[in-house]
């Protein structure tokens, strides 16, 4: 039947990574204690107050590069810990000097505009790669980031440099073992992912540079089902490949003036994982402790920054030719195959219809419970269905902001129709293939959007140089109506006293109503320890349409022991009761972690956990199911309990 569409409603947290938060466990390891080994730059390829350099190739714009910042107030070094304590140090260092070390700060802004303050660390080192960040630091990279070429900033760490300068390496292995704990039928392993990740950059010269990365993926645990299968090497041993940079970039082609073509990642937004303006890449929400990770796509990147107002004025054009849709996690299917999961109808009048039907009327007529298949209907490959951005921006004082403007479509399908067609008499059996006696078939289409945004980022240093950021976007969507067909006629309205029996509810989904997403968000450095950060989000990464967006607090806090070889971290997040319907209460995530590494360096462990909180809701026939909020749906997956091991050079 229809009304099972549970990532549909955009509560597809799936972190599956995801869940945002997913990446709460984002491993972060300590700095490598090789003494002849220099610490890693910091992945998402900022230069810390200085800015980027344009003829590094980063992936963020040339922008306004300010002078010399104020350093934040840290505590000053004692011995037998390597410098200034900073999440940095704790999470990994920035792409370029890693000199100066800052305190807590809000999260460098975009891409080139990286001259203001900048932040010790960020949800990007609480979650894996992604959002734009904070700023340097002087200590090992994030443990659970990948190896990235210089020029990549979502999940990329710049290479080492080796061969004078030009030829620049890094090779990084990563094991993982996922156990579901809650949520599932049977506890057991729910993931096993071995990883070799290679990125090589090549500078002939200050104008050419060629990147290029490839990550072999191995995942043990065995998709065989029959004899069959036990022949085919690909079901067996499961893998595949992934890259994350394979482009050609030419700086100063005219004074100021750079272009990127090909495979690549460009992050824009001041906050951290949760940026509104950040839609140019699709999003990786397959898997729970690094959500929201960038996928890179095929794009034409223009950078340009007067030379005479380098430090004060940036502008980025970028032109997608292919949409690429977001990945979402095996938990998505879960969703669209429950019956009890929400419906996105805009109106709370037409959920309530369907909701009569999923919680009063299928449980007293089981065999009316559909088997349930989707369809997504992709864009064509054609030039009109390309996705175009533009960016300029600039600094005020301490203030860094851009204004951005995006043209394409929300990466996370969305559902517009369900059908319904009956497999077998309900006085027979049910069709022996499914088991089943009635068959819904979901329509689900990726809705144009229109993005202007706002962002800024800046420190107080009246408040001991704390980190503060914000950013906002006017969404204007395609709009949609849902239309959904029942399976018998039914009288979805039985308290308003006169019998209306129906076959089908269509109603509006997404109305063309514009309407804002925005994160706002602070940390701050306590001592040379405890680090915190807290952001308040207006709607979550998967939300669209007016009628559909919701309210929700992020924070975490990190302590750190024995010179940084030791983490404990906990995060977390909450949406508010306000979000959902009456009666559903509310829900959340929390992700408790520790992170060590050994003394000898190169070598980090991670044992944490991401579990979903939530209350089940009683129905009248007296079965429970799962409340219909964020992450009470069976569409965010199981709660688990996870072990990382990570080693790079």
């Amino acid at each position: 039947m229809q009304l099972s569409i549970a990532l549909l409603s955009g509560t597809l947290l799936t972190g599956s990574a995801n869940a945002s938060l997913l990446a709460l466990l984002s491993l972060a390891p300590a700095p490598d204690s090789s003494p002849e080994s220099p610490p890693p730059a910091d992945p998402r390829g900022y230069e810390g107050p200085g800015g980027v350099d344009v003829g590094a190739g980063a992936s963020k714009p040339s922008g306004p590069a300010k002078g010399e910042q104020k350093p934040p107030a840290k505590p000053a070094e004692e011995e037998g810990i390597e410098g200034e304590l900073t999440m940095d140090d704790v999470f990994g260092a920035a792409e370029a000097d890693a000199s100066e070390s800052g305190s807590a700060s809000a999260p460098a802004k975009t891409e080139a505009a990286a001259s203001g303050p900048q932040s010790d660390v960020s949800m990007d080192d609480v979650f894996g790669d992604g959002g734009g960040t904070p700023g340097e630091s002087a200590a090992n990279s994030a443990a659970d980031e990948k190896p990235p070429p210089p020029d990549v900033q979502a999940k990329k760490r710049p290479i080492r440099d080796h061969f004078d300068g030009k030829l620049d390496f890094k090779l990084r292995l990563l094991s993982s073992v996922y156990y579901a704990v809650d949520r599932v039928k049977e506890r057991g392993i729910d993931r096993n992912e071995n990883r070799v990740e290679a990125y090589v950059a090549y500078n002939p010269n200050r104008h050419v540079e060629i990147v290029g990365g490839i990550e072999a993926v191995f995942m043990g645990v065995s998709q065989a089902q029959n004899l069959d299968d036990l022949a085919t090497r690909q079901l067996v041993t499961p893998f595949h490949f992934e890259s994350d940079a394979a482009y050609v970039a030419l700086h100063d082609i005219a004074p100021g003036l750079s272009l990127k073509v090909g495979r690549q990642i460009v992050v824009w937004g001041t906050a951290d994982k949760f940026s509104p303006t950040n839609n140019i890449n699709p999003d990786d929400l397959e898997d729970r402790p690094i959500y929201t990770e960038p996928i890179a796509n095929q794009m034409a990147v223009l950078d340009y920054a007067p030379p005479k107002l380098k430090e004060k004025l940036f502008f980025q054009l970028i032109y997608v030719p292919l949409f690429y849709p977001a990945l979402l996690p095996p938990s998505a299917a879960a969703g669209l195959l429950d019956p009890q999961s929400e419906i996105p109808f805009a109106f709370y009048e037409d959920r309530q219809k369907i909701g009569f039907l999923q919680d009063d009327f299928l449980p007293r007529n089981p065999k009316l419970y559909p088997v349930t298949y989707g369809t997504v209907v992709s864009p064509k490959a054609k030039f009109t269905n390309g996705q175009f951005a533009a960016k300029i921006g600039s600094n005020l004082g301490p203030v860094d902001f851009s204004a951005s403007y995006y043209y394409g479509r929300h990466d996370i399908p969305f559902p517009v129709e369900v059908e319904s067609s009956q497999l077998a008499a309900l006085s027979e059996d049910p069709d022996p293939e499914t088991g089943a006696w009635m068959r819904s078939d979901v329509k689900l289409v990726y809705p144009r959007m229109q993005v202007v945004g706002l962002d800024f980022s800046t420190q107080l240093p009246f408040l001991g140089n704390m980190g503060l950021w914000g950013e906002a976007a006017l969404f204007i969507p395609q709009a949609y109506d849902l239309r959904v067909e029942l399976p018998v006629s039914i009288d979805v309205t039985p308290d308003d006293g006169v019998a209306n029996p129906v076959y089908e509810i269509n109603a509006p989904a997404i109305r063309k109503n514009p309407y804002i997403k925005a994160t706002a968000g602070l940390d701050y450095t306590f001592g040379k320890h405890v680090y915190v950060q807290a952001q308040y989000l207006r709607g979550f990464i998967n939300e669209f349409g007016a009628d559909h967006i919701g309210d929700y607090v992020v924070g975490g806090t990190d302590v750190v022991f024995f010179g940084r070889h030791l983490i404990f971290r906990v995060f977390g997040v909450v949406d508010f009761p306000t979000n959902n319907d009456p009666g559903e209460g509310t829900s959340g995530v929390i992700a408790p972690s520790i992170i060590g590494t050994l003394p000898w360096g190169y070598v980090t462990f991670e044992l944490g956990s991401f579990a979903f909180l939530q209350r089940d809701v009683e129905l009248s026939s007296g079965d429970t199911r799962f409340s219909r909020t964020f992450f009470g749906q069976p569409g965010v997956g199981s709660s688990i309990v996870y072990f990382k091991a990570i080693g790079q050079f």
